[in-house]
């Protein structure tokens, strides 16, 4: 009675190929997400390249550098999508396989008085509508090495194709990225505004400033962890783990090697207001922004009081963008 589902059904059983096309924003890149539990970062590549530059057998995460096969990197709703989509198909070959033994059957059967008949309705088809979120703090790179075109949110320094690390282009990226962010708080605070209360809004940009402080920081962090150690002589002077997220560690490990510290290359109100927003970066990340009697001391901050919470503005981020790029250049002529 059932020949054509039958038949039907061992086509799928030996496997099919049902073609998938992912969607992709505006600029033709396709959401990704690291495989890896301690991970999970997203991130974006360009799709002509995820298909003609990146190998089927090892992709790297942009972020964390764990590698695995091309086929683990989807986003759960990527995932979600497919498995729709694979639905859909089978469920469209079913039904079509069961309308057909329905209508033969339908021609066939006659029992006396009683005719008998069969109506397939196929079921309601999933919804395929993968997420999609842009975000004005999406950074867009370039691998230098290999040509790959690929983007995240915050800091990435490894091309997803070939692995190579990009950490010179990332902090050039992060000064630019930071800038047309302050730019935008007002537009940013008018947008959200439409959607939730003011307190809400300007909370979130808020949180918006101090990331970005935390991320020129963390930027200049490895930026400089990299051009140190490709100095001739890098090697052979000891390093503790993360000393250069500490200013006056690293600015000391520079004058070890090249005979100049950051205090040499800065003017004096450069250098203090740069150890005045080391400082913020680090109660924010450490205390919540909490003053305490540490930070009034080596900010020599005399504006707040123990107990108040750091306020971030447009204006402390810029001017720490502006001091960070003036001293990356001077490193840059340290030979």
């Amino acid at each position: 009675m059932f020949n054509k589902l039958l038949n039907e059904v061992k086509k799928l059983e030996q496997g099919v190929r049902v073609p998938i096309n992912l969607p992709l924003d505006d600029e033709g890149y396709f959401d990704r997400q690291c495989p890896s539990e301690g991970c999970g970062a997203n991130f974006k590549v360009l799709f002509e390249d995820w298909r003609d530059r990146v190998s089927d057998e090892k992709v790297f995460c942009p972020i964390c550098r764990f590698q695995t096969t091309a086929d683990s990197w989807n986003t759960p709703e990527q995932t979600e999508y497919i498995s729709a989509v694979l639905r859909n198909h089978v469920q469209g070959i079913i039904t079509s396989a069961m309308k057909e033994d329905a209508q033969r059957f339908n021609r066939t059967q006659k029992l006396g008085f009683i005719s008998l008949s069969l109506s397939v309705k196929p079921g309601q088809p999933q919804v395929e509508v993968p997420a999609s979120v842009a975000d004005i703090m999406r950074q867009r790179f370039s691998c230098e090495v290999c040509g790959c075109c690929y983007a995240s949110v915050g800091l990435a320094y490894f091309c997803p194709s070939c692995g190579h690390n990009s950490v010179l282009i990332t902090f050039e990226k992060t000064l630019n990225t930071v800038r047309q962010v302050m730019a935008k708080t007002s537009e940013m605070i008018h947008a959200l505004e439409t959607v939730v209360d003011k307190d809400i809004a300007r909370d979130s940009v808020r949180n918006i400033l101090e990331d970005s402080l935390l991320r020129l920081v963390g930027a200049f962090q490895y930026f400089t962890d990299y051009s140190f150690n490709q100095k001739p002589g890098a090697a052979n002077i000891k390093q503790r783990k993360n000393v250069f997220q500490n200013l006056n560690e690293s600015s000391t490990l520079w004058k070890m090697l090249t005979g100049k510290g950051y205090e040499n290359l800065l003017s004096a109100p450069d250098f203090a207001d740069l150890e005045r927003l080391f400082q913020k970066r680090h109660l924010i990340a450490h205390r919540n922004g909490i003053v305490d009697p540490e930070y009034i001391t080596k900010a020599n901050d005399s504006s707040y009081i123990v107990g108040q919470r750091l306020v971030i503005s447009e204006a402390n981020v810029l001017r720490l963008a502006d001091i960070l790029l003036t001293l990356s250049n001077e490193l840059k002529k340290l030979p």
